[in-house]
C-alpha cells in the first residue's frame, strides 16, 4: 500500500510489516476509519469480482502452534481457550514478531464484557445477558492462567504482567477477529470466520460445537481480521491455498464503498457480544424460549395443571429424545417443531403421555386451535420478561442524544421484541381466538364417544378418567 492506501503511521508500519513477511495486497484497496464499526478496508478504485485483494502466507497467522510459546511450555494442559489467550498474552508483552500488528488491534471496547451492571440492565429480557461469561473468564484467569504463569515464570516472566485487563482484551480480540483456519491438507474451500468461543470459556449458544473446535485451529489472521461485516453486505471472501490464505472479491465493490468479508449473518445481540455494534436494521435478529418457561406456563395451574414432578419428568424424556433446552425464533418467524411438540406433550393427560413414552417419540409438530393458544400464550409471557414496550423502544431510537451503549441495548431488544410480535400475528392470523372454541368442541366430541364406547362396554366411572381432557 502506498501513503494514500493508509492514514496513519501505525496502519504504514503494519503493511510494511505485511510485506516483509511475504503478504501482498491489492492497490486497489486500502484502510480507514468507519464511523460505528472502527478501522476498515475500502476501495480505492472500482473493484471487480473475482479480484484477488490480498495474499497472505501462513506464516504470518498468530496461532498456539506458530507462537514460540507452545515449544516452551506445555500449553495443552490448559483448558478451553486459555491456551491462545496466553499465548497472545505473551507475544504482546515480549514485543515480538506481531508488534505491527498487536500496535494496529483496538485497546477499548464496546462488547458486553466491557458494560458495567447499569448498563447490562438495558438488556434485561435479552437471552444474550446469559452469554456474556464475565465471572467464568475472571474464574479462568484467577484458578487456571495465573497459577500456570507463575509454575512457567521463568519463560513468561513477571506474573504482574499478566493482567486481568490484557486478558480481557486478548479475550476479546480472539471472540471478535479470530478465524478457523484448517490445515493446508484439509479438503475445504476456505477457512471459516469463528462464530463462537470466547474469552470467558463460558457456556455459548452453539457451546457443543466450541467443545468439537480444536483451538488449535483457530488463528488470529493479520489484514483478513480488520475487514467487517454487515447483514447482507458481503462483497469479499478468504479462501485458502496450501500455503496462503486469500481475499478474494464475491462481487463488484465500487470506488469508495467499504469491503465487506463473507460471515455468517449473526443477530444483533451476537453482533453486540462479540464486536460491540449493532445493525440498526439486521433481518437475522432472532428470540431465544427456554424449556423452563413453556413447561411453566403450559404444565402449571392454567394448563395442564401437571405436578412438579410430572413437569420435570416430561422435561427430562424430551431433552433425553434430543429436544433442545431452547427454542428460537428467527426471521422466518415458524414456530420451532420442538417447541410445539414440547407444547402437545404437555398438554397430554397421563395415559396418552404413558404411551408416547413407550413409542419413545413426541407428539407430531403440528399445530392445532388448543396448541395454537398456548403458543401465543408463550410468545406473550417471552414479551413480558422485557421491561418497555415496542412503542417505548421506538421512540427512544428517534432520540438523537442517546449515548451509544444504550442505543445498541434499545436496538438488540426493539429487533428481539419485533420478532416476537410478528410471530404472535403469524400465529393468530392461522388461527384466531374461535378456531380455539372449535377446537374444544371437537375434543369435547371425542372424548364423549370414548366415554360412550366404554359405558357400553360396561366400564366403569374410574376407566372413564383415562379420558381426561387436559385443560385449556
Amino acid at each position: 500500500m502506498s501513503n494514500g492506501q493508509v492514514s496513519t503511521p501505525q496502519e504504514q508500519a503494519f503493511v510494511d510489516w505485511l510485506k516483509s513477511n511475504g503478504a501482498t495486497v491489492n492497490p486497489s484497496i486500502g484502510l480507514t476509519q468507519f464511523e460505528g464499526m472502527g478501522r476498515g478496508a475500502v476501495a480505492l478504485q472500482d473493484i471487480q469480482p473475482d479480484t484477488l485483494l490480498f495474499s497472505l502466507p501462513r506464516s504470518i497467522l498468530l496461532t498456539t502452534s506458530t507462537s514460540s510459546l507452545s515449544s516452551q511450555v506445555p500449553l495443552s494442559t490448559l483448558t478451553g481457550w486459555t491456551p491462545l489467550i496466553l499465548s497472545l498474552m505473551y507475544e504482546y508483552l515480549r514485543t515480538s514478531k506481531w508488534k505491527p500488528y498487536f500496535d494496529l488491534l483496538p485497546t477499548s471496547f464496546d462488547s458486553l464484557m466491557f458494560w458495567s451492571d447499569p448498563e447490562l440492565e438495558q438488556l434485561k429480557g435479552s437471552a444474550v445477558l446469559d452469554k456474556v461469561g464475565k465471572e467464568e473468564a475472571e474464574l479462568a484467569y484467577a484458578e487456571e492462567l495465573l497459577p500456570f504463569v507463575e509454575e512457567y515464570a521463568s519463560v513468561l516472566g513477571n506474573k504482574e504482567d499478566y493482567t486481568l485487563d490484557l486478558f480481557h482484551r486478548c479475550g476479546s480480540w480472539i471472540l471478535s477477529r479470530s478465524f478457523h483456519v484448517e490445515s493446508a491438507d484439509e479438503d475445504e474451500d476456505k477457512p471459516k470466520r469463528k462464530h463462537d468461543g470466547d474469552d470467558e470459556n463460558s457456556d455459548s449458544d452453539d457451546e457443543e460445537e466450541e467443545e468439537r473446535e480444536d483451538v488449535a485451529d483457530v488463528a488470529m489472521v493479520p489484514m483478513a481480521d480488520l475487514l467487517n461485516a454487515r447483514f447482507g453486505s458481503d462483497n469479499a471472501r478468504l479462501f485458502y491455498e496450501p500455503s496462503t490464505l486469500n481475499m478474494m472479491s464475491t462481487a463488484s465493490i465500487p470506488a469508495g464503498a467499504q469491503i465487506f468479508n463473507t460471515y455468517a449473518d449473526p443477530p444483533n445481540s451476537d453482533l453486540l457480544r462479540r464486536y460491540g455494534h449493532v445493525d440498526e436494521e439486521n433481518g437475522a435478529d432472532l428470540v431465544e424460549i427456554g424449556l423452563g418457561l413453556v413447561v411453566e406456563l403450559v404444565g402449571g395451574p392454567q394448563g395442564s395443571d401437571l405436578s412438579e414432578d410430572e413437569q420435570s419428568t416430561r422435561a427430562e424424556w424430551l431433552l433425553e429424545l434430543g429436544i433442545d433446552d431452547t427454542f428460537v425464533l428467527d426471521k422466518t418467524l415458524e414456530l420451532p417443531e420442538e417447541l410445539i411438540s414440547t407444547i402437545r406433550t404437555l398438554l397430554l393427560d397421563q395415559a396418552d403421555f404413558e404411551k408416547v413414552q413407550r413409542k419413545d417419540m413426541p407428539p407430531k409438530p403440528r399445530l392445532d386451535p388448543i396448541s395454537a393458544k398456548w403458543a401465543v400464550a408463550i410468545l406473550d409471557r417471552r414479551m413480558e420478561e422485557y421491561e418497555t414496550s415496542i412503542e417505548e423502544d421506538e421512540t427512544l431510537l428517534a432520540q438523537t442524544d442517546l449515548i451509544p451503549r444504550r442505543r445498541m441495548a434499545i436496538t438488540v431488544r426493539l429487533g428481539e421484541k419485533r420478532v416476537l410480535r410478528e410471530a404472535r400475528r403469524q400465529v393468530v392470523g392461522a388461527f384466531p381466538p374461535d378456531a380455539e372454541e372449535e377446537g374444544k368442541s371437537k375434543e369435547n366430541s371425542k372424548a364423549d364417544k370414548k366415554r360412550k364406547a366404554g359405558a357400553d362396554k360396561g366400564s366403569s366411572s374410574r376407566e372413564g378418567k383415562k379420558f381426561k381432557k387436559s385443560k385449556p
